[in-house]
């Protein structure tokens, strides 16, 4: 079979490949032999399949440039978007990273938006390793249009929230961080990612867990296997503390304190807010101790002696604890100066623990006898009132 000489140009640079490379012949004869054919879709799985071969990184970009870049439009707009990925994460020069996925996402946004989210979101991480953190943010506000225009599949969104998480984790706020850790834990379970990876922002997850304005419950990632995984390793101490400000357990929390002074001391997160952790935990306790009060048969009123023994406040210090509960809306009540009494009418939703959920059915088991001990009261003393 005879070949133009673009082709032949082509062949002959696979064939020099192989011959530089043994340890790779067998993947290049094969895309020699499924080019020559024309069997496009072969070719994407075999082009895929070596993108993550570990001695593959260094020939990713020639490889591209003579060989992918000649039937590129035959391919699949997803598949090529992994390819050209895995291609502009071994350039050295940022601005060219830069030209050539803008290039890539323009072009695949003329078929499939989610292949142009996709590769926005990998070049923002690139831009975000050589410190161009509002590239980064440009970047991923318009893959986020993108995203809007397609139903993007588990590994485009993965790679989408994997990029806000790392701007975020740079940038700050910590809730932001949280909250968009999540969500990439929602498309890419731990399970899925290396282990690394998996601790990284599992830790992570529970240090802005605890510095995260706004976050007073962690019911959700107490639930979650970043726990298991933290217990997993050095880092146990981290889910010992979570568990203990969900709680609100002041006690174990000066325990923890004690106990692990030194690995605390090692994150400038956590040294840095030193005030507020003490400050959040003893919000906690209080909105623990309130939701207690919480529900059908249960006393509302609490007074600032039990809420000083809970939170371990000076008695002159309850009222601006509950002050500061019904300013960042945790709570919603009235506190009576001359009673010294708070009166709680709503606790901040929760995901609640086995215990708390037990709590419930006990206390709804409890006001459903009280309700039927009153119907029966109100039968026998006025009959009339059961027959109509």
């Amino acid at each position: 079979m005879s070949f133009d000489a673009k082709t032949q140009a082509i062949l002959s640079f696979l064939q020099a490949q192989a011959t530089a490379a043994p340890e790779l012949a067998g993947e290049y004869a094969q895309m020699e032999d499924l080019y020559k054919r024309k069997l496009w879709h072969q070719l994407t799985c075999v082009l895929e399949a070596f993108m993550v071969l570990p001695t593959a990184p260094s020939h990713l970009v020639p490889l591209f440039e003579t060989f992918v870049k000649d039937f590129k439009h035959k391919l699949n707009k997803m598949a090529l978007a992994r390819i050209q990925m895995a291609v502009a994460h071994q350039m050295k020069d940022v601005d060219e990273v830069t030209t050539f996925c803008k290039a890539a996402a323009e072009d695949a946004a003329k078929e499939e938006a989610q292949a142009s989210s996709f590769i926005l979101s990998e070049l923002a991480r690139i831009q975000l390793t050589a410190d161009r953190v509002e590239a980064c943010k440009t970047q991923l506000d318009k893959a986020a249009e993108y995203m809007e225009a397609a139903g993007a599949t588990n590994a485009v969104q993965a790679s989408f929230y994997r990029a806000w998480v790392a701007y975020y984790k740079v940038k700050g706020p910590a809730h932001e961080f949280y909250t968009h850790a999540l969500l990439l834990l929602a498309y890419e379970p731990l399970s899925q990612m290396p282990r690394e990876e998996a601790v990284t922002i599992s830790f992570d997850l529970g240090i802005a867990a605890l510095v995260g304005e706004n976050l007073y419950n962690f019911g959700e990632l107490l639930e979650h296997p970043v726990i298991s995984v933290l217990q997993e390793t050095e880092f146990a101490w981290l889910a010992h503390l979570l568990r203990a400000f969900n709680a609100g357990d002041i006690a174990q929390y000066e325990v923890l304190v004690a106990a692990h002074h030194t690995q605390l001391e090692a994150q400038p997160a956590l040294l840095q807010n030193t005030n507020f952790l003490k400050e959040k935990i003893t919000l906690m306790c209080l909105t623990e101790t309130l939701f207690q009060r919480i529900g059908p048969a249960a006393d509302r009123s609490v007074s600032f002696d039990d809420i000083a023994v809970a939170s371990k406040l000076p008695r002159n210090q309850v009222e601006l604890l509950l002050m500061r509960a019904l300013s960042l809306q945790l709570i919603r009540g009235k506190i009576d100066e001359i009673d010294a009494t708070c009166t709680v009418e709503w606790v901040l939703p929760r995901v609640l623990a086995k215990e708390q959920i037990q709590m419930m059915h006990d206390r709804l088991k409890t006001w459903c006898g009280t309700v039927d001990g009153t119907l029966g009261f109100l039968e026998g003393e006025a009959p009339e009132l059961a027959a109509a």
